[in-house]
């Protein structure tokens, strides 16, 4: 590289010295020898960093790079900056159901979804993960709750909050699990549904939801609340007066079909405000008044069947969370609570106190913590993951105390390699056994997603065969339902074995 410079060089040296030729003078000599060193950067390519502006011949070349920087900006989205702490301001939307992200109307059946998971998973001794519990009984509370509801009795209704990240977010897996629940024990209704859409990805199988302009939001993922007080769906809602949104029973499909109340969540503030509630033909006003922040459920009970609830602002700015569909009827209630690039760590900016509130409120039978692929992209995170895992694993059970709760793993995840083949991402496997080793010590329930997935390079197999998306990280809606499907038979099945040692738990 560096004798072929010094030629370059010498060559434009000579070349500028025979076209100054005619000047003799001390001027015209320096001045030849100025524009040969000027000049030296545009014959000798090696140089070209040195040049002081571009040639006349380099101008396709500009045109070029131009016009790659433009296509690259237009295929990466510029994220919309957002203060760290404050309020976002939301667009009107619709929970519109597309091929990318609902359910099928009817569940793919059990031999079709081994068949096309395409990794070494079909087999059924391979297919089956168990939930892991090394003291078998942290799942007493749930199983107890589903034995009263398996037996119908009266207000036996088992309520699962999922928390988790994108992939709940979308009601992927949890949409599966909530079908097959309720199918196997009971419909007690759709449950919780944030106020609007914070998140583009943001969607609910079963369900009809949306909302109009004038709504903002701070989210346990940020912007943050400076009180951290986001309910029990991690997000908090403020309206201006003519805000407004709905929420409904599904209009196609077999499931989500009925409702008998529902029941709006909020914070009641000093400043609170006014809303309408329309239900049919019949209106009514509730307040969010009050003269301390407490946590609160304003209830609006409707015949059992199809219904649908609009709030809207008409008075102050009230401080809301979601509305939760029900019924009043032994059954599941399957909560899907995801956040856009959520961390397990994001729980614990959570308020203590208000999420005690809202725990008691609601009143979950389990609670599921499926985190991971947002620390997976975070360098060195695993050396401490387990201590921070641990921290909010705590939180959760000092909030719910009468809750089990199971931490299930995150999904496989894949990236390329020089060879140009995939293969699994070596952290996930550090988080899993962090997890496991967690989940071991904090005396709770563990389920393996990663194994039931198939285990080293699943994910590389799963988007050969279309069940997980181009991103080497989320599944496809068919994949997630094949994940779901898993989880719900292993749930299903260590009830099984629970309630055989335990005949007299629904009594």
């Amino acid at each position: 590289m560096g004798r072929r410079v010094g030629v370059d060089a010498r060559r434009a040296a000579f070349y500028m010295s025979n076209v100054f030729s005619p000047f003799s003078d001390k001027t015209s000599k320096a001045l030849s020898v100025m524009l040969a060193l000027l000049a030296v950067p545009y014959v000798a390519p090696g140089l070209a960093r040195f040049r002081v502006t571009r040639a006349p011949w380099d101008r396709a070349v500009a045109v070029a790079e131009t016009e790659a920087a433009a296509a690259a900006a237009a295929a990466v989205p510029t994220p919309t900056p957002q203060p760290a702490q404050g309020e976002a301001s939301l667009k009107a939307s619709k929970n519109e159901a597309t091929v990318t992200n609902a359910l099928p109307d009817a569940p793919l059946p059990a031999k079709a979804a081994d068949a096309r998971s395409g990794t070494t998973a079909p087999s059924k001794s391979k297919v089956f993960i168990a939930i892991e519990d090394e003291t078998t009984h942290a799942l007493d509370a749930f199983y107890t709750s589903l034995a009263k509801t398996r037996a119908k009795k009266s207000g036996a209704v088992t309520r699962i909050l999922h928390y988790g990240d994108s992939v709940i977010t979308s009601d992927y897996i949890s949409g599966t699990l909530r079908r097959k629940l309720q199918t196997e024990f009971g419909d007690a209704g759709h449950g919780f549904i944030l106020i609007a859409n914070p998140w583009e990805w943001y969607f609910h199988n079963d369900v009809a939801h949306g909302s109009a302009e004038g709504w903002n939001s701070s989210r346990m993922t940020g912007p943050n609340a400076k009180d951290g007080m986001y309910g029990v769906g991690s997000v908090s809602f403020t309206g201006t007066t003519g805000a407004s949104a709905f929420f409904g029973t599904a209009e196609r499909g077999s499931y989500g079909k009925k409702v008998s109340r529902f029941d709006v969540y909020y914070l009641e503030t000093v400043a609170g405000g006014e809303l309408e509630v329309k239900i049919g033909m019949t209106t009514s006003r509730f307040s969010t008044k009050g003269e301390d922040k407490v946590s609160r459920v304003q209830s609006f009970p409707v015949p059992d069947g199809e219904a649908k609830l609009t709030l809207r602002v008409v008075a102050g700015t009230p401080r809301l969370f979601g509305v939760a569909l029900e019924r009043d009827e032994p059954g599941v209630i399957y909560d899907a609570l995801g956040a856009n690039g959520a961390r397990a760590e994001s729980l614990a900016s959570m308020n203590s106190a208000h999420f005690r509130e809202q725990m008691a409120l609601r009143k979950p039978a389990l609670i599921v913590l499926q985190y991971g692929t947002n620390e997976s992209e975070a360098p060195g995170i695993a050396q401490n993951y387990e201590a921070t895992l641990g921290s909010v694993v705590g939180m959760v059970k000092a909030a719910a105390p009468f809750a089990s709760i199971l931490i299930a793993a995150p999904l496989d995840r894949a990236e390329a390699v020089e060879s140009g083949t995939l293969r699994t991402k070596p952290v996930i496997k550090k988080l899993i056994a962090a997890q496991k080793s967690v989940a071991k010590a904090s005396g709770i329930a563990f389920w393996n997603t990663f194994e039931a997935m198939g285990g080293e390079g699943s994910m590389a197999k799963w988007v050969k065969a279309g069940l997980g998306g181009s991103d080497l990280t989320h599944p496809s809606t068919q994949g997630a339902e094949i994940i779901g499907d898993h989880f719900a038979k292993a749930l299903t099945a260590g009830f099984e074995l629970w309630r055989a040692t335990h005949p007299d738990a629904a009594k």
